[in-house]
């Protein structure tokens, strides 16, 4: 039996799909030009398959990234995926970033009541952990507010304060932004 029978369809999707959306919420918390919505964008990828590397003990995580054993396989995950999101978006009727970040903060509430009813203490903590890890890979990823890449700041008071909220969502330890 394996940590994934655990959840309902929707609780499954809520865990996988929330580390994603957090990367999203922090790379509209402060504009970045293209450049560096893209260098988010990818950071907040890259945050989520680290935790691979960082939690190779944690059941949830190792669950959560499992790869497909197959083409086939990873085209239809990640077509179901796709609907399934777009389907909790459009149900959300997001139209702006505060309202995105507000939608990712519920989530992540959500998330956190999961992991705290259903996992072990050392895996709820373990994800929650991760989230805001990815939160601030996402933060650190490129300066805000400066010209051609100079000047600006690596994490913006905007950032911060998001950061902030996410641990809050989550109870996470506060306090310990990377960034």
């Amino acid at each position: 039996m394996s940590i994934r029978d655990d959840f309902s369809e929707d609780e499954w999707f809520l865990l996988s799909s929330t580390p994603a959306m957090i990367g999203a919420a922090m790379s509209s918390a402060a504009p970045s030009g293209v450049i560096g919505t893209v260098k988010e964008m990818t950071a907040g990828m890259r945050g989520t398959v680290q935790g691979l590397n960082d939690y190779p003990d944690s059941e949830l995580i190792t669950t959560l990234l499992e790869k497909a054993q197959n083409w086939d396989e990873a085209k239809d995950k990640m077509q179901d995926y796709r609907e399934k999101a777009k389907a909790r978006l459009d149900g959300a009727s997001i139209k702006s970033r505060e309202e995105l970040q507000e939608h990712v903060l519920k989530d992540c509430a959500a998330a956190a009541k999961l992991v705290d009813e259903k996992c072990s203490a050392d895996d709820a903590r373990i994800y929650k952990e991760w989230s805001v890890k990815i939160a601030n890979k996402v933060a650190e990823a490129a300066k805000e507010g400066g010209i051609l890449g100079f000047g600006g700041e690596r994490v913006s008071a905007e950032e911060s304060a998001l950061i902030g909220k996410i641990e809050a969502a989550l109870g996470a330890p506060t306090g310990h932004l990377f960034a």
